[in-house]
């Protein structure tokens, strides 16, 4: 990947390569950052594929989307250390694949569906607010995201969070039922007035690419971002009961920060099919199908995570403590330091391949999520990383916390 060949319009950047038959764009957006915008921007997700000033309905968009080779929209918000982005997500067929007209006609659809909403529809308005409850209370029955968000909410409460999607049903409802057509209109004006940055990727050339950023007509208003949290993990662990079979066990340990590429070595050294996680967890103790690390970046915390019986809290903890101390041991960080390096190389030899993953690379790079050196500065940082350098990192790592979600079902 050489992003040093990127083409830059007005805050939106050109990844070209003629390897793929299809193009993905991506347009960023900074949005409010408390939790009653956070709701308004889930509603506005569903609300802007559903009701427009040019395609009235959401049969109007669909239609049109298959005339357009089955084109693939959609919008999302998702937040990264004390930012809260929302992003809007088109895949779509390589104009070189099909007539001299589609282009005009695609890139005209995507403005019309982003520039030209229609904020004058309750009824839209109260069939995705039924859209978005229906869908959070279908994720409570699913008790891994249940875990996930509760962990979420009670490990790391943080101001800016995303209200409240695991606890208090009622409060949940009342909070989505009471947004209304004018704090849509609000909240997409604010985001309007602060794109930030945009990544088209795939078979298209200069001069078509040039045609998307003038028909979008977006103007940028990038700043630099502040990502760093002082995030207090709370005192003491937690349990919570829950009508399930399984258990879900975090276990969450503090570090002072890592590099990017301490972080992605680390990933790989706990996460891969032969790392730590799945060797110690699994192979070793017999206790989970599967398991696996997280950090979190800007937050300095890392969490080991199962899902394994009730019964074996106390063996998972052990298990968890035993790969945080693993980390300090020369002899098994050389070893699963050389293992990580190959597979990190390998993966970076595939990378091209997917124009998806591409796409994720630039946008974390001009987000400057982790600073804003190049992908290949990191990864000679990777390969030339010597053993103690990670281990003195590793020394500072500190459990904090363990949240459980205790499954009483045939206990």
């Amino acid at each position: 990947m050489e992003l040093n060949k990127m083409k830059n319009i007005n805050g939106t950047y050109l990844y070209q390569d003629e390897g793929f038959n299809t193009i993905s764009i991506t347009l960023n957006f900074l949005a409010n950052q408390d939790s009653r915008s956070s709701a308004i921007l889930d509603i506005l997700s569903i609300y802007l594929l559903r009701c427009n000033q040019v395609y009235k309905t959401d049969n109007d968009i669909n239609l049109r989307t298959r005339e357009l080779y089955n084109m693939d929209i959609s919008f999302n918000q998702e937040t990264d250390g004390k930012q809260r982005f929302f992003h809007y997500y088109i895949d779509l067929i390589s104009m070189n694949a099909v007539n001299d007209d589609y282009s005009k006609e695609a890139f005209s659809f995507i403005r019309d569906l982003l520039l030209k909403p229609d904020f004058n529809n309750e009824e839209v308005l109260e069939i995705s607010k039924k859209k978005l409850i229906s869908y959070i209370d279908s994720s409570l029955s699913d008790y891994d995201k249940y875990a996930e968000a509760l962990y979420g909410q009670t490990v790391l409460p943080v101001e800016n969070k995303k209200y409240d999607q695991s606890v208090d049903k009622k409060y949940l409802e009342e909070l989505i039922n009471s947004i209304t057509l004018d704090d849509l209109k609000r909240e997409y004006q604010y985001l309007m007035n602060n794109y930030l940055n945009g990544v088209v990727v795939g078979n298209i050339s200069e001069e078509q690419f040039t045609e998307f950023v003038n028909c979008m007509d977006l103007k940028s208003n990038y700043r630099d971002l502040d990502y760093d949290m002082d995030v207090k993990t709370i005192e003491g662990d937690v349990e919570v009961q829950k009508e399930c079979k399984q258990s879900y066990i975090y276990v969450t340990y503090d570090f002072t920060k890592l590099t990017n590429a301490e972080v992605r070595l680390l990933e790989w050294i706990l996460n891969s099919s032969i790392g730590l996680c799945y060797q110690t967890l699994r192979e070793k103790y017999g206790l989970v199908y599967g398991s696996y690390a997280e950090i979190l970046f800007h937050e300095k915390k890392l969490y080991i995570y199962g899902e394994t019986a009730a019964s074996k809290k106390e063996k998972f903890i052990k298990g968890a403590d035993e790969i945080v101390a693993s980390l300090c041991n020369k002899e098994i960080m050389e070893k699963y330091m050389k293992q990580a390096k190959e597979e990190i190389a390998n993966d970076e030899y595939s990378l091209s391949e997917s124009k998806n993953r591409v796409a994720g690379i630039i946008i974390g790079r001009i987000l400057k999520i982790y600073g804003d050196k190049d992908r290949e500065i990191v990864n000679q940082e990777i390969e030339d990383m010597k053993v103690e350098d990670l281990m003195n990192k590793t020394k500072t790592l500190v459990r904090k916390n363990v949240f459980m979600v205790r499954g009483k079902k045939h206990e």
